[in-house]
């Protein structure tokens, strides 16, 4: 009778753990945002700075081959905007409408160029997408204001880095290397041997008379 309620109960326990293993496949749901390229991949685009567009540069481009995105909230893009700009704000980037339209420009293989109030406000808009594979995408290098209600559109000054981080690190690798080779080369100078004096025996002197 006990082997019989143990193998009832190992053969529930079975039946019980492959139901949950059907119900978790079942269940399961691919990711729908996968990002294509990964950290190394956006660093490189970033240390290469091809992706930044200056007011200039936007100017002389054919509207026909771009995608000009406008990432400001509803409110500043109501007040003022560039002409022939789409608002979509960062957070607004995973919507489905905002998804389908994206793809559809991807396929089309124009360029994106999405813009905020300064570089920095388009700066994360453009590493969402970039990594998310819309690698044909800039940012335009703009500041923009309201002056007197009147919205103005200005080139913004990227300031040149003090330290050349590139030249640093080529240096501080260079340097580790000629390290780890000169360890190699040069052996541990031997330790010295210690040296232990013995004190010398004083002589007795002999005890007695003549």
């Amino acid at each position: 009778m006990k082997e019989l309620e143990k193998t009832k109960r190992i053969s529930i326990s079975a039946v019980l753990f492959l139901l949950v293993v059907l119900i978790g496949i079942l269940t399961f749901r691919k990711p729908v945002y996968v990002f294509e390229n990964n950290t190394a991949t956006t660093l490189e685009k970033i240390i290469a700075k091809d992706y930044i567009l200056t007011l200039d540069e936007f100017n002389s481009e054919d509207p026909s081959q771009y995608f000009l995105i406008d990432v400001r909230s509803n409110f500043e893009f109501a007040k003022g905007h560039i002409k022939d700009a789409i608002n979509i704000s960062t957070h607004q980037a995973f919507d489905d409408s905002t998804t389908e339209m994206l793809r559809t420009i991807k396929n089309g293989n124009k360029t994106i160029i999405v813009y905020g109030k300064n570089p920095d406000e388009a700066d994360s808009a453009w590493m969402l997408l970039y990594q998310l594979g819309y690698e044909n995408i800039k940012i335009l290098c703009v500041q923009t204001n309201y002056i007197n209600n009147k919205f103005e559109v200005k080139n913004y000054p990227l300031e040149k880095p003090i330290v050349n981080y590139a030249q640093v690190m080529k240096l501080a690798k260079s340097t580790t290397a000629n390290t780890k080779e000169s360890k190699k080369v040069i052996s541990k100078p031997k330790a010295p041997k210690k040296v232990i004096i013995k004190p010398k025996k004083k002589k007795r002197v002999p005890e007695g008379g003549c």
